[in-house]
């Protein structure tokens, strides 16, 4: 019975060893408090259908989806940098020949931010986001 119960932990910490992770990685809750602190208001929303490209898996990740000043707002979460920038990569392949609503694209470490405004840019809104994309970024 230890054997079994050491072979177990042993392949426990083997596995976890071999996962592609970075200490440095931004979670959720630091995204979320992130927006509190450059006070934008952020509402959960669902992903409308009628949005056929904003709110797809990215390089296998499906976002969280938001809603700030009555605009959609998609935060991508990454284990590391690299597969955050397969992803925007990722979102060029699969829309390079597709007309798309007006957005920008705010990346730190393994975050990806798609702001959709569709018509007007709101600058205040711009400013805060670039500000809490440089927040974010260690």
């Amino acid at each position: 019975m230890k054997k079994l119960a050491f072979t177990f932990i042993s392949l426990f910490f083997l596995l976890t060893a071999c996962q592609a992770s970075d200490s440095n990685a931004i979670t959720l809750e630091e995204v979320l408090s992130s927006f509190e602190e450059q006070q934008l208001s952020l509402n959960k929303s669902k992903i409308s259908k009628d949005s056929n490209f904003f709110g797809m898996k990215l390089n296998g990740v499906r976002p969280f989806s938001y809603e700030l000043d009555g605009k959609m707002l998609l935060v991508y979460i990454y284990n590391i940098k690299d597969e955050r920038e397969k992803g925007w990569e990722d979102w060029r392949e699969k829309t390079a020949s597709v007309n798309t609503v007006s957005f920008n694209v705010y990346e730190t470490n393994n975050v990806l931010l798609f702001y959709v405004y569709e018509k007007d840019l709101n600058i205040e809104t711009d400013s805060k986001l670039q500000d809490l994309v440089n927040q974010l970024n260690r």
